[in-house]
Formats: C-alpha cells, structure tokens, sequence
C-alpha cells in the first residue's frame, strides 16, 4: 500500500503524522509525507519518505506573522481568525506546487484539517481512498465534551451542535484557501468554504485522541473513528543510548528533588524575558523546583536555584520524572502528559487549546485551564503547590495507566489497511 500523508503546520500538527508514517512503514506499506521544509530532516530519520512543502515553518512561527498569531492569546476570536490566516495565506504559498508531483502515486491520502480540500482534490482527480486525520474534533455534535467551544460544556445539547458548526465554519473559511489553490492549479474551479464543509461531511475521519479526553459522539455515528493518539517513541533528539536520553546534569537535577515542568512548545512570545522572569517568581515563592522548556518564546532560567532552562528533550522521558506538567495546551503536549500519568495544567493561546485545557480539568486531571493574556505569577504559584500537594496525582496515574494500554497507531494503520482494501474489493467488483 503505497500511502501519502499531507501535514501542514508546526511540530505538534506534524509530529503525530510522523508518528503514523513510522507505523505503517513497519507493517511494510510505503510513505510519503509532505510537511515544511525544515521538518525534513525528523522525517527521514525515522525511515519515512519525504516531501518539502515549500515553507519553512519555524521561521514563520517566529517571524512577526507568527508571534501575532501564536505569540499571545485573544479575547476576541475574530482577531485570532484574522491573524491565522495570514498565517495560513503564507505558510501554504507553495503548497499547490509541492503537491502537484505527487498526483496519481497513492492508494490511500491522509491529511489534516488544513489539507483536507487539498487531499479531496488529489484523491478526486488523481485516484486513491482519502481519510483526513483530526487532532481535535472537529465535526458537530450535540455533546459538550467533543465540541471545542460548546455552549453547554458539561451536558448533551443541540446548542453545542450549532456551536460546534459555527467553529467549523470559521475554520473553513480559513482552512479551504491551500485546497483552493490546488483545484486551480488541476483546471478545478475553486470551491471555498462550501466545499471544504463538503469534504469534511464526505471522508472518513481517524480522530487521534484519546476516548478518555474524547469519548467518541453518538451523533457521529462512527465518523470519525477515535483511535487513541498517535505518539512518536523517542520524539526528542536522539538520545545518547536508550537507558539515558538526557543529559546527565539534567538527571542529577530531576533527581535533587520534587520538580515540574513548564513549557509552551512552538508557542513564540512577544514577552520572553518576563515570561521567563515570572515563571522564576512562581517557582520561588511556591518552593517548587522548575524546568524549563525554551521552545519557540526562547525561556530561559532566571533562578538557578529553583529553575533549569532546557532544550527539547522526548516528553515520553521526562514528563514521568516530574510531580505535574504546566504547557500550552497543545493535543501532543496534552496526551504526553495525560500518558504520564501526572497531573497538568494549560495556559492556552491559541486555536483547540483551550478544548484540551477544559478537558482536563473536567476528568479530574487538571487545573482549571487559563488563557495566555490572563496568567498570572499568582495562578502559576498555586499550580505548582498543587502538584507538591499531591492534587489530582492519584486519579492523573490511574487515567495515566488507562491510556498507556491504548493503541492509537496500530489502531490507524489498522483502519487504512482495512480503507485500501474495500477499495480494491469494490474496484474488481
């Protein structure tokens, strides 16, 4: 089975996919995955083929364009729309060109939310099954627990599902612009927003989150399918040998006492440096040791004696060594945390962080969540004692070993194998 995956985005959009390639790679089928250019090199290493989308996504996120769109939350989500996409307008500039090539050369496409007119279009015309991969749900339903921004969290209501279709209309209109560009280029008249919705509405979907934090809707009747999330083994840097991923010095810290993590990913930062200093007041005046991830806002230690910046280092090695994990919200981030078994808490700043933040909180794994433009040393100071206290760490481990028994790859390629050969079946037929 030869197998195509389109990724767009940051290393949190691209590293589950990766993650995907990886597994059917080892149960012998051929991948291709198109990302940013600068990702090739995580790609390839891991024995997945590549293919350069065109833009170099880490310089975007932290060019002015990104940091106005991923650099500080909004309480006005027609101001976080517009800046997504010019965002969006930029990072796919070249999409359509890298695409092209690969016309006519899979038997099954898989895509995102941001290439899903992109993979109809290829599919449609150029042949093979498409299934778009969701890293967060997407499609309407009545249940608050699978809407990203319901109107009634916690209940069953047809509000949430006029809630969950306004959302997708939103992303529509941003997300059916890299689609658009590609049916022009295949002598396709443009769709927009329409029909993006209908390519939404038409092709299978693998949600790739945990039943736990996602307990799959009724009124999706199966579609998508939610397979557990999609985790890279080994995602940070390649480690010195399997028993000791990180360094020593950072071990020997781990080890001098009861310490959490903070972090924000590809998250960048108008404000680095009070950033850096406030998570420094945090730590000192709750006691609680720190470290510190420098991600794309550039942290770094402000207090030695309470606080250690790091570079990237595989969440799978470290989240287990620490009493609670403070991050951005991001779906990867969430389910390394969710899979570590410790407790979590999310300053979120963009998009569906705020889903996985409120998700949290609901199982009992989590801090009630906070918005980037609202955090405070005050809020930070009190999650930190929190997870000294012990809060929610008993419940966190148990989900935490419910969650390792899943198989959310397995589980996908499973699933696409099971696509490629109805296919074929009904292709003889």
């Amino acid at each position: 089975m030869k197998v195509n995956i389109l990724a767009a985005g940051s290393r949190g959009d691209v590293q589950p996919m990766v993650a995907l390639g990886v597994g059917l790679v080892r149960a012998g089928h051929e991948v291709t995955l198109c990302a940013g250019d600068d990702f090739e090199e995580f790609v390839t290493s891991r024995g997945v083929g590549f293919a350069p989308s065109g833009a170099r996504i880490h310089e975007l996120i932290n060019s002015p364009l990104g940091v106005a769109w991923l650099g500080h939350s909004s309480s006005n989500p027609f101001r976080e729309l517009a800046a997504l996409r010019r965002f969006v307008v930029a990072s796919t500039e070249g999409y359509a060109g890298a695409l092209l090539p690969l016309m006519g050369s899979a038997d099954v496409w898989v895509s995102g939310a941001l290439t899903v007119h992109a993979g109809d279009a290829l599919a449609s015309v150029g042949g093979g099954q498409h299934v778009v991969a969701e890293f967060a749900p997407m499609r309407p339903t009545r249940e608050g627990s699978a809407t990203m921004q319901p109107y009634v969290p916690r209940r069953s209501s047809i509000a949430n599902s006029v809630a969950g279709q306004a959302t997708l209309n939103a992303m529509a209109s941003v997300f059916a612009l890299p689609g658009d560009r590609l049916r022009v280029e295949l002598g396709l008249p443009p769709t927009g927003r329409r029909g993006f919705l209908d390519a939404v509405r038409r092709t299978p979907g693998l949600l790739a989150a945990s039943p736990v934090l996602v307990p799959p809707a009724s009124d999706w009747h199966g579609n998508p399918v939610v397979t557990g999330s999609w985790y890279l083994e080994d995602a940070g840097p390649r480690p010195a040998s399997p028993a000791n991923p990180a360094d020593p010095e950072l071990e020997a810290w781990l080890e001098g006492g009861r310490t959490a993590y903070v972090g924000f990913g590809s998250m960048p930062t108008r404000d680095g440096e009070l950033m850096s200093s406030l998570v420094a007041q945090a730590a000192r005046a709750a006691r609680v040791r720190v470290v510190l991830h420098a991600g794309s806002a550039g942290l770094v230690s402000r207090d030695d004696a309470w606080v250690r910046g790091v570079g990237d280092v595989p969440h799978g090695w470290l989240f287990p060594r620490t009493v609670g994990v403070v991050h951005h919200g991001g779906a990867g981030t969430t389910a390394a945390a969710l899979r570590a078994g410790v407790p979590q808490a999310v300053v979120a700043h963009i998009g569906d962080q705020p889903y996985w933040g409120r998700r949290g909180w609901e199982i009992g794994v989590g801090a009630r969540p906070v918005r980037r433009h609202r955090l405070t040393v005050e809020w930070l100071t009190e999650v930190l004692r929190g997870f000294v206290r012990g809060e929610r760490r008993e419940w966190a481990a148990e989900v935490g070993s419910q969650v390792q028994a899943e198989d959310g790859v397995g589980r996908a390629v499973e699933l696409l194998e099971r696509t490629a050969a109805s296919a074929q079946t009904g292709a003889a037929r």
